[in-house]
């Protein structure tokens, strides 16, 4: 009965004031199981960086440049109107640009070089001169070559065997040639005054055969190097030398007199 009672005064208290808060304190939430706020996703940004870099390696190739390099600007603008990442999107807006830039050069520099080329070919104009296919050349007649006879030379006739003494009168005779100018009687008398005979002395003058004109202008700068002479007595020094006449003229004046 007592129980009875308790449960019935707690009931018409209740009924009495429904609206008596609830004095207990709400639940608790762990720390750890707080939502966190999402991140915007940066898909549009990434795709203007990734078009953009293929516009820039491509944006030399005419038409592809221009599309690639515009695909990347448009992916790029749309990046920054939805505030991703500003790095990606402007990156990919510039590599765009300068490829679809670069990409519209190429195209108009191939589309100038097509049209001038044909108008260039056109506005040349034909050599009337010049020769065309149809008009097939007439072979022009060839002449034969003729072959000049060369003149047979004659052969030099050989020199005979030279005895011991013929020999050194030789050589005695060009030593001195080459020591000074001689005439021809001169030097047959030169080399019978080193004891030769006149046979083996004329004979080795005839067999040196030298320029007696250039032996008398020799001979005739060694008089002018030792002594003063007028042209007239250098020539009678030549004479009295045994230079013939012509000889002592031709000496003379190519000795500069």
């Amino acid at each position: 009965m007592g129980g009875d009672k308790s449960s019935y005064r707690y009931d018409n208290e209740y009924m009495t004031n429904p609206s008596t808060p609830d004095s207990s304190p709400p639940p608790t939430v762990p720390a750890g199981n707080l939502p966190v706020p999402g991140k915007p996703v940066a898909g549009l940004a990434v795709a203007a960086l990734v078009v953009g870099i293929v516009a820039f390696l491509v944006g030399w190739v005419p038409v592809l440049g221009i599309l690639a390099g515009g695909a990347a600007v448009v992916l790029g603008v749309l990046a920054l109107r939805k505030h991703q990442s500003k790095g990606l999107a402007i990156t990919g807006l510039g590599l765009g640009s300068i490829a679809a830039v670069t990409s519209i050069i190429t195209t108009l520099t191939l589309i100038a070089g097509a049209v001038a080329g044909p108008a260039q070919l056109s506005s040349t104009p034909l050599d009337s001169n010049t020769p065309t296919s149809s008009a097939s050349p007439s072979p022009e007649p060839t002449s034969t070559p003729t072959v000049e006879a060369k003149p047979s030379k004659t052969p030099e006739p050989e020199k005979p065997e030279l005895t011991v003494s013929q020999s050194n009168a030789v050589r005695s005779g060009q030593s001195y040639l080459d020591y000074s100018g001689f005439s021809r009687s001169g030097l047959i008398g030169q080399l019978e005054y080193e004891d030769y005979s006149t046979g083996d002395a004329t004979f080795a003058v005839d067999y040196l055969a030298p320029d007696w004109n250039a032996e008398a202008a020799e001979t005739a700068k060694s008089y002018l190097d030792y002594s003063s002479f007028s042209r007239q007595g250098l020539i009678d020094q030549l004479i009295y030398e045994g230079f013939s006449p012509a000889e002592a003229e031709y000496g003379v004046t190519a000795a500069g007199y």
